[in-house]
């Protein structure tokens, strides 16, 4: 692992100290999300005196040629034992700064490169979604969410699943089935326990109901797709949600379609902890078998929705977080 700072040398000449903190740091830890945040790594380092990487030093973590980490230091604390704990974020943290944008007849690459051009930000490969964004007015949000609630609404319109992140200091878009591993994870290979989930509280939607307001009207729309089976079920569970004014009613009618075909399931979450895999990390898919969860006796390949990898001595152990069980398509295990 390596930290840059930069330092004052006599004269008052400015230089780039690179350090190697691979012997001294312990407790490393690298958190990745599919959605909504950026990727944080915390570590710990024994020092004498003041803190020796100040904040906004860049820092990096490969691991056996695997790039890992490249990233910013946001906080630092010191205990009475000389024990510093540095936690630092990637690229997608300057993200969470709001602002106002109006975007037309756009799709979420350029929106992206819109965004990153405006603070200043590296972007790397951006997949064409094929899909266009005919308008979209976001007004003050967190540039964050508003590139993942259109991330959210690509995925929904192309049935594609699309993962955005920072890959070791360049904003990426891809496919997830281009973060395919084929390291099957679970009974007898990696994993070491798990726990495995049911349930409709969380994210399980069996009516959709979307409304757009009718400026000329002065009355609102509504449009509702709805599962009478497990409404009888589970009851009532609604999604509520405006849509945009500049979409039709063809175009919101195939929203709450497919809002209703996404949501109306029953959600199964698996955590599982397991040895470390370098490349593993949040949206990719990930091959796993466990014989005692019914929908896993044989291999599926899981979207990984959270990913930690932890570092300690000689050992490199994950956890990783797996919800909704659903058929990804596009890839192979031949």
């Amino acid at each position: 692992m390596q930290a840059q700072t930069i330092k004052k040398a006599p004269g008052g000449i400015t230089q780039t100290v690179i350090s190697d903190y691979a012997n001294v740091a312990k407790e490393v830890e690298i958190t990745t999300n599919r959605m909504d945040s950026p990727g944080k790594m915390s570590f710990t380092c024994i020092e004498s005196g003041s803190a020796a990487i100040e904040e906004g030093s860049p820092v990096e973590l490969v691991a056996d040629g695997v790039k890992m980490f490249k990233g910013y230091v946001f906080s630092l604390e010191r205990n009475q034992d000389g024990e510093i704990s540095y936690v630092a974020y990637d690229q997608l943290r300057y993200l969470k700064a709001n602002a106002s944008y109006v975007f037309e007849n756009m799709s979420l690459s350029q929106i992206i490169q819109r965004i990153a051009a405006d603070f200043g930000l590296v972007t790397g490969t951006l997949a064409d979604t094929g899909y266009v964004f005919p308008c979209l007015i976001k007004e003050d949000e967190a540039c964050l969410d508003i590139i993942f609630d259109a991330l959210a609404q690509t995925i929904i319109q192309t049935q594609k699943i699309f993962v955005f992140y920072d890959d070791f200091g360049k904003l990426t878009l891809v496919e997830a089935k281009d973060l395919f591993t084929r390291t099957v994870i679970g009974d007898g290979s990696m994993a070491t326990e798990y726990t495995y989930k049911r349930d409709i509280d969380s994210d399980t939607y069996n009516r959709i109901k979307l409304v757009k307001k009718n400026e000329e009207s002065g009355r609102t729309n509504v449009y509702i797709h709805e599962d009478s089976e497990t409404i009888k079920k589970w009851g009532i569970l609604q999604y509520y949600s405006e849509v945009d004014e500049n979409m039709n009613d063809a175009q919101i009618d195939e929203m709450c379609a497919m809002y209703l075909q996404y949501y109306n399931r029953v959600l199964q979450t698996v955590k599982i902890e397991a040895l470390g895999v370098k490349e593993v990390r949040a949206g990719a898919i990930v091959p796993v078998r466990i014989g005692s969860i019914e929908d896993l006796t044989a291999t599926r390949l899981l979207l990984a929705e959270k990913v930690t990898h932890s570092f300690e001595e000689e050992a490199h152990t994950m956890s990783i977080e797996i919800k909704s069980f659903a058929q990804l398509g596009g890839v192979s295990l031949g």
